[in-house]
């Protein structure tokens, strides 16, 4: 068996938080922006754990797929710690996750702001950036649905290596989904990353707007 799991490329890209201004949308405006942020640090912290455990879990990988079934005790080792680095991501996967959700709860906040607004230009360019937050918070929970399945389907590829009676076809049937999910993954990683450009761009465009003013 020499074919290998693609490793991901984990979402990276920054929420930027907005600076302090002195007019009461501005502030509101930085105020919202500053608790994302805030409430995504752990989030932050997550991906960096996950992109570690991915990459040495991929060197151990490509280092199983050398082995042969007569250096089964190296073997089971070597299969052992993947599936442990596995559970690992898992967990900051959760990490990541409540650290998003925590951030979601204050998109709500808006809504007020956008009440407020005494201009209608101003109160469409802050729903747009609403949506656009709404809409990479609802992207990166695809992420984590569809990690989840690519963790299960390579946990199921971990322990058909240690399997005797697993025959070579459905191993590579088994990598060959793993994979396909793996591309998932990415492609959702690289929505989340254009739409987390989007709301920095938005936000940007939006600040200099109500500076002018």
């Amino acid at each position: 068996m020499r074919k290998y799991i693609v490793s991901i490329i984990l979402i990276g890209t920054l929420f930027l938080s907005a600076c302090n201004f002195g007019s009461s949308t501005e502030k509101d405006l930085a105020d919202v922006l500053s608790k994302l942020n805030s409430a995504e640090e752990k989030y932050r912290e997550a991906q960096g754990e996950l992109s570690s455990l991915e990459k040495s879990e991929q060197t151990l990988f490509n280092e199983i797929i050398q082995l042969t079934q007569e250096e089964k005790e190296e073997l089971k080792t070597k299969v052992s710690e993947v599936e442990e680095s596995l559970e690992q991501r898992l967990s900051f996967l959760e990490d990541e996750e409540s650290s998003i959700g925590k951030a979601k709860e204050s998109v709500a906040t808006f809504d007020e702001i956008i009440e407020k607004a005494d201009e209608e230009k101003i109160k469409a360019e802050i729903t747009e950036l609403r949506d656009s937050v709404n809409n990479r918070y609802d992207l990166h929970s695809d992420f984590v649905e569809n990690y989840k399945t690519l963790a299960d389907l390579q946990k199921e590829l971990y322990g058909m290596l240690v399997d005797e009676e697993t025959e070579v076809s459905k191993l590579q049937e088994k990598v060959t989904e793993v994979n396909k999910q793996n591309e998932t993954v990415k492609g959702i990683i690289n929505s989340f990353n254009e739409a987390t450009g989007t709301v920095n761009k938005l936000k940007e465009d939006l600040f200099n707007k109500l500076a002018e003013k």
